[in-house]
């Protein structure tokens, strides 16, 4: 008896040691303002700035195979435009004592690229990046720093952490808080939105920056913490103005949760 327990121990030590991890890497040469697609069903997504002409894209699948039973990974590249699609198989046959099973894509890009970023089931992370760039995952936090231009936002589920010089901005949870820093150089090429059904918002907006202010929140309070001139009485949770003699319109909700919007 011991010994079939001695037998049995020793295979399930040697299943979780063979907890693995499988690697895919390409590079593509391009041009100086590039784009790039990526859609996954069930991966994380990292965006980095690189090296000028250049994408360099990583695929690591722990506790998954790479291959046509395992992670399919499908590529294509027309011109300056790349094209990413991972699908990560939803479930697979045998014992697993991995503690964790999970797919991460890395992607190096130019400087200047315009972005389209989907995952079914992941968080996405963009940083140092200029252009336009549409971000959308099902369940999932979203983290955009050093950014420079024009910002799709979507989650079904997850908070938000947006920072850069902003252009355009339409950013939306259904579950999360946002916290939103505009940077000086901001300009609002037309209205902006953020909104989330649950959750907090923060906005740091410069100074000087000017626009028509909407502020709604179901349950909530709303705090400014700079100078805005309000059309009609002042509500606690609803509040229209202008912001240094306005401008577009600036829209911000929450169906449960506070607003404050401060200066940067």
């Amino acid at each position: 008896m011991r010994k079939t327990f001695l037998i049995v121990l020793l295979c399930l030590s040697v299943l979780g040691v063979s907890a693995f991890a499988e690697e895919w890497t390409k590079t593509y040469q391009v041009g100086d303002k590039p784009s790039l697609r990526v859609d996954t069903n069930d991966a994380s997504v990292e965006i980095t700035r690189g090296a000028s002409r250049t994408v360099s894209a990583r695929m690591i699948a722990e506790g998954f195979n790479i291959g046509s039973s395992g992670v399919r990974v499908t590529e294509h590249q027309d011109g300056d435009k790349v094209d990413l699609q991972v699908h990560v198989p939803s479930g697979s046959w045998g014992i697993h004592i991995s503690t964790h099973r999970g797919v991460r894509i890395e992607v190096q890009v130019p400087s200047e690229t315009a972005l389209d970023l989907h995952s079914g089931d992941g968080h996405i992370a963009v940083d140092g990046i200029s252009g336009q760039a549409r971000i959308d995952t099902g369940d999932g936090h979203i983290q955009v720093r050093n950014f420079s231009g024009g910002l799709r936002a979507h989650t079904g589920d997850g908070h938000m952490t947006i920072d850069g010089v902003l252009t355009d901005v339409d950013l939306r949870t259904g579950d999360g808080h946002i916290d939103l820093t505009v940077r000086p150089g901001s300009k609002m090429s037309n209205g902006w939105l953020i909104h989330t059904s649950d959750g907090g918002v923060e906005a740091r907006l410069p100074q000087d920056f000017a626009a028509e202010l909407y502020a709604h929140t179901g349950d909530g309070h709303i705090q400014l913490d700079m100078p805005v001139t309000v059309n009609g009485s002042i509500e606690r949770s609803r509040i229209r103005g202008k912001l240094n003699g306005g401008g577009p319109l600036l829209e911000i909700t929450t169906g449960d949760g506070s607003i404050r919007i401060s200066k940067f």
